[in-house]
């Protein structure tokens, strides 16, 4: 078996990632945002409803944003959450 070469040493904390990772829903979020719109209705080629409010869900929760993602009758709505 070969030997395999490696240096340990002990750190503080960990480094920090240098990329972020954006998503091919991002634009559609960015636009919503940019639009000023309360509510929107989004029909997305090729995709099913449901499979894109769950994509937006992932991305509006990591972004940490205001907004609501739902779908119904084949459209994806993405609504401002309003704090009450």
């Amino acid at each position: 078996m070969s030997e395999i070469r490696f240096e340990m040493r002990p750190v503080e904390k960990k480094r920090k990632k240098l990329s972020i990772k954006g998503s091919k829903y991002d634009p559609m979020i960015d636009q919503f945002i940019a639009d000023g719109e309360e509510l929107v209705e989004i029909s997305v080629e090729d995709k099913k409803a449901p499979y894109v409010a769950t994509q937006l869900k992932n991305r509006i929760a990591l972004r940490e944003l205001k907004i609501e993602a739902s779908a119904a009758q084949g459209f994806v709505y993405l609504e401002k959450k309003h704090t009450e």
